[in-house]
């Protein structure tokens, strides 16, 4: 038995014999617009669930927040509007005080759970319309909490002092902060689905860029996040000045939570700080190479903040950023196909690791109050950090190239590319017998079939014929089987004219 034979794939338009074969309904293709209602329930719970999951954490600490501190209630809606609304990274104007540098804890936590319940509804094998409609449904529970939101800060406006935010920033900010979610969910279930809708092929040194990239990000924040501790533990003489506003156990708790949900945004600023940038509060500055005088809150979340003047070992530091672009150019070096003269992905690595953090470092400033604008140079983050990812990855690669053994790409698993074991029929090996001596060569008579009262002897292997039931007297149907002729093991005197 040869082994073209020993699996053999049922087609969706084979019939066998006595078979009754039912036409596939007639009339026209459902629209883009119809859904079953399986399909609608799951796009409902996308936009609902984590909507409603982030209102009710959002209401539960307002009430907890005022009712600890002895406020009125009145101003409860107003209030879980606003906050609402700084999750989202909305600038917030209360009086004449601007408050556009918001924590990026609620924001990740929000921005997670959308992620998350849309990765659960992608399907297996989505179509460009199905992934239309969940992200659709994605930005459609926040859009419209949103403007539920906005409606009640600009009725409140006239009860406390809390103007209402311009609905293209607000609206603004949660599409693309959702969209990010969106992206984020469908990518992680459905990448290789998604790359073929993309009319042009990636090129493979892209790929691997943006998989190094991802790990770069990662040190670095890394890196910083463990500098941000060592510098909290050299400055805990500060602890005491941090919570001198705090009158009792209440204010020192929540000043310490709302210094934990900072910690993203001081983590960015230290990595913008090892990468040689400064990090500007209104007109003071802090960076490796100096630290300039200026307002600064007098918060726990800021203790790790260097003070002047700068020690010349601070400029040690810029070897951290160095390091780490060595380290993917490494990698890239010994899985990719860079070499001196075509760089391109570590050069992609840079770039995106850069993009990156040019993002993050947006995300975590904003104005201040009174101290003014708070947050990363970006002109300088962006043209130190491709500095240093290029400059070392280029070494690493290079390094990789001509020291290090390279090894294959790694190649992600993809489901899609799983056979449908379902649509195919396996014979059992223990029906074959496996003798060596099998393996010789056996000339066999070529096999006869009556085909329209007609012995065919000579034919090929695959033949084209029409069958009808038996006892029916309708005409063969047009559709045409694939007959593939399986030759069995028969004894000679099995063996009868015509079989």
């Amino acid at each position: 038995m040869s082994a073209r034979n020993s699996l053999v794939r049922r087609t969706s338009g084979s019939r066998g014999i006595g078979e009754t074969v039912v036409a596939p309904p007639s009339g026209p293709e459902p629209g883009w617009w119809s859904l079953s209602p399986e399909r609608a329930r799951t796009l409902l719970l996308v936009a609902a669930r984590p909507t409603i999951t982030a209102l009710a954490a959002t209401v539960l600490l307002v009430l907890v927040v005022m009712l600890t501190t002895g406020t009125d209630l009145t101003s409860a809606p107003a209030a879980v509007a606003a906050t609402w609304l700084a999750a989202h990274q909305v600038p917030l104007t209360v009086g004449r005080t601007t408050l556009g540098l918001l924590p990026l804890v609620p924001t990740a936590v929000l921005v997670w759970l959308a992620a998350r319940e849309c990765a659960r509804a992608v399907p297996n094998r989505p179509t460009p319309v199905e992934l239309g409609w969940l992200t659709g449904a994605v930005l459609a529970g926040p859009l419209l909490m949103t403007a539920v939101c906005l409606a009640v800060t600009g009725d409140a406006a006239g009860v406390i002092p809390l103007e209402s935010p311009g609905p293209i920033a607000a609206f603004g900010w949660v599409l693309v902060l959702y969209l990010g979610a969106a992206a984020a969910g469908i990518a992680s279930r459905a990448w290789s689905s998604v790359c073929a809708f993309v009319p042009i092929e990636i090129p493979v040194w892209a790929v691997l860029g943006a998989r190094a990239a991802r790990r770069t990000v990662l040190r670095m924040l890394g890196c910083a996040a463990l500098a941000t501790v060592i510098s909290f533990f050299v400055h805990l003489s500060r602890l005491d000045g941090a919570f001198q506003q705090a009158h009792n156990a209440t204010d020192v708790l929540g000043m310490t939570l709302l210094s934990l949900l900072y910690l993203p945004n001081v983590v960015i600023g230290a990595a913008g700080i090892l990468s040689g940038a400064a990090v500007l509060f209104g007109a003071g500055s802090v960076g490796l190479f100096g630290v300039t005088g200026g307002h600064m809150p007098v918060v726990p979340a800021l203790i790790p903040v260097p003070e002047g003047p700068a020690s010349p070992w601070w400029a040690v530091l810029l070897l951290v950023p160095l390091a780490v672009g060595v380290l993917g150019g490494i990698e890239l070096g010994r899985t990719s196909d860079d070499r001196p003269g075509a760089p391109w992905a570590t050069l992609t690595c840079a770039a995106l690791s850069t993009l990156t953090f040019l993002v993050l470092a947006i995300l975590g400033s904003g104005q201040l109050g009174a101290v003014g604008w708070v947050g990363v140079d970006l002109l300088m983050l962006v043209v130190l950090m491709v500095t240093w990812f290029g400059f070392g990855g280029f070494v690493g690669m290079v390094f990789a190239r001509r020291f290090l053994t390279p090894t294959e790409p790694e190649e992600d698993y993809d489901a899609d590319d799983e056979y449908e074991y379902e649509d195919y029929y396996y014979y059992d090996d223990d029906e074959y017998d496996d003798d060596p001596a099998d393996d010789d060569p056996v000339e066999y008579d070529d096999p006869a079939v009556e085909v329209d009262g007609e012995l065919v002897e000579d034919f090929d292997d695959e033949l084209e014929v029409s069958i009808a039931a038996p006892g029916s007297t309708d005409e063969p149907a047009d559709d045409i089987v694939d007959v593939e002729v399986v030759e069995s093991d028969l004894p000679d005197e099995d063996k009868t004219p015509g079989r």
